[in-house]
């Protein structure tokens, strides 16, 4: 699903990109980013306790993985 991200009232709000129109200033994320950024949280909330489980793309999970573990 694509996103589109906009300040209302001075608050980021995530919308649905198919049901508003854009306007200046909007982030616009599309269905790859929005896809990673799910498994990413995914990943996050459950290794914090804050999920118990959630769907994964094991191989983006692999990709991220092997990229953030180079830091430590």
């Amino acid at each position: 699903m694509a996103i589109r991200l906009r300040k209302v009232e001075g608050r980021l709000v995530a919308l649905c990109a198919a049901l508003t129109v854009p306007e200046e200033g909007d982030i616009y994320l599309d269905d790859d980013a929005h896809h990673a950024l799910t498994t990413k949280f995914g990943v996050d909330f459950v290794s914090e306790g804050l999920m118990d489980s959630a769907p994964y793309d094991l191989d983006l999970v692999k990709i991220m993985l092997k990229i953030e573990r180079l830091l430590f």
